[in-house]
């Protein structure tokens, strides 16, 4: 890794949710991971048990991560050890992202979404809980 110091002043984030990471200093890995499954129906009613991720092929599939074919030679030049910061204001960070002050050698993010959208057909009627009918 590079020998570089960060500075910081401050740094605040409002949410940090869903497999993220804020990561203050040095690491060697960070991997992280999220899968949702995001269902939309007109109805009441929801049964957790109605949806799986296993019911769907885009959380069976194995990651891909693309080959670097083309030679990498980096150069790099440090005439100053220190990279200075004032202050970070972040609003949120979600669903397998990291903000890193610091060096990190290796990162890993993954992150799978399935959007169901249940909407009756024209015809068709759904029944609230009290029995009566919605179009």
């Amino acid at each position: 890794m590079f020998s570089r110091i960060s500075k910081v002043k401050s740094i605040s984030s409002k949410t940090l949710i869903f497999s993220s990471t804020m990561q203050i200093g040095d690491c060697s890995y960070i991997d992280g991971n999220s899968q949702a499954l995001a269902i939309q129906k007109k109805s009441d009613n929801f049964q957790p048990q109605e949806f799986q991720f296993s019911d769907f092929s885009i959380f069976k599939m194995p990651l891909y991560i693309p080959r670097i074919d083309e030679p990498f030679l980096p150069q790099f030049s440090n005439p100053n050890p220190f990279i200075r910061v004032g202050n970070v204001h972040i609003i949120g960070i979600s669903t397998s992202s990291v903000v890193g002050v610091g060096n990190v050698g290796h990162i890993r993010m993954e992150s799978r979404v399935h959007h169901t959208r249940q909407i009756p057909k024209e015809n068709e009627e759904t029944q609230n809980e009290d029995g009566s009918n919605e179009t």
